[in-house]
């Protein structure tokens, strides 16, 4: 069988270290690792490099030859609503992400796994009625209301137009809000910081009156989704990748107090870029591969138990 290469860009992140972990369990797949920070797995080829620079993005493609590109960066998050926010947004992630589509083409590389937002790509549609149009399918009305999502949206676009042209073969996963084990981050992504917040005896800030509702996706079932779809050789389909099931913050955090115990919640104003509901219908997922997501609750007492577990070892 013929040794794959995998260009893993944003390898370092929350998603990307789930996914090469269990990437490198192939012997016939070389996993090359491309971002800023260096890992220390050996079994990973690593490179260090800034995704603006394409000429530093170049040189891993003369250097392995790729068979697939998952593109996992994101220099942004919805929470960056002013101007010149929006102006990185486009030159951070969209124009980087052709300039990745035109190296693509130039050293014939036709496989793309692109992580898009399930939670922002559908945005708001001022027609439907707010309590029953919040569970979307592939196919349902777009309207960003954040520039990370009218981004992640016209990077689905682009990649559909290389396809079109120069037939490069794509799995869009339009991602939900994942946690679990190997998050790192202080600032994003609710279950994962509040159950920080909890074990250093820190407050749990919620933006609203705790009515958001999100789809949460445990990382091991979001990663499993992501090598059955690719082992299965599925391509130019956009996928959404979530549970399938919407739990509103309030919801959240009483699965988290039952794993946890009590404690502090702060309530600030709600923000205007904030989708108000807004649940992935896995229909089309579930009838390409068998999935059937973890409980939340037990992928909360799996997300704590690490959580402690690592924080044990930092002090």
């Amino acid at each position: 069988m013929k040794t794959k290469h995998i260009l893993v860009l944003g390898g370092n992140g929350f998603i990307g270290v789930n996914l090469v972990n269990r990437l490198i369990q192939n012997r016939d797949t070389v996993v090359i690792v491309f971002g800023l920070g260096v890992g220390d797995n050996k079994s990973v080829k690593y490179v260090q490099g800034d995704f603006n620079s394409q000429q530093a993005l170049e040189n891993v493609f003369t250097t392995y030859s790729i068979d697939t590109v998952v593109h996992l960066i994101s220099s942004t998050s919805p929470a960056d609503p002013d101007g010149l926010g929006m102006i990185h947004d486009i030159n951070s992630n969209l124009t980087t992400t052709i300039q990745l589509l035109n190296l693509m083409k130039k050293y014939q590389v036709r496989n793309l796994v692109f992580a898009s937002s399930g939670g922002t790509v559908y945005g708001v549609d001022k027609n439907a009625d707010p309590e029953v149009s919040f569970t979307h399918s592939e196919n349902d009305f777009n309207n960003p209301i954040s520039s990370h999502g009218i981004v992640k949206l016209t990077i689905e676009k682009y990649i559909y137009l290389y396809s079109y042209h120069f037939g490069i073969k794509f799995l869009i996963l339009r991602i939900s809000n994942p946690f679990g084990e190997n998050h790192f981050s202080l600032s994003h992504g609710l279950i994962n910081v509040a159950l920080k917040n909890i074990i250093n005896g820190e407050k749990i800030e919620v933006w609203g009156d705790g009515s958001v509702v999100r789809d949460y996706i445990y990382i091991k079932d979001c990663v499993d989704i992501i090598l059955n779809l690719l082992d299965r050789n599925i391509v130019n389909q956009i996928i959404n990748v979530g549970s399938g099931q919407g739990y509103s913050i309030s919801e959240v955090l009483n699965v988290i107090k039952q794993v946890t115990g009590g404690f502090d919640i702060s309530y600030y104003p709600s923000r205007k870029f904030d989708v108000p509901k807004i649940v992935l219908d896995i229909t089309k997922l579930q009838s390409l591969i068998p999935f059937t997501p973890t409980n939340i609750l037990q992928g909360v007492k799996n997300t704590y138990e690490w959580t402690v577990d690592q924080m044990k070892k930092i002090s």
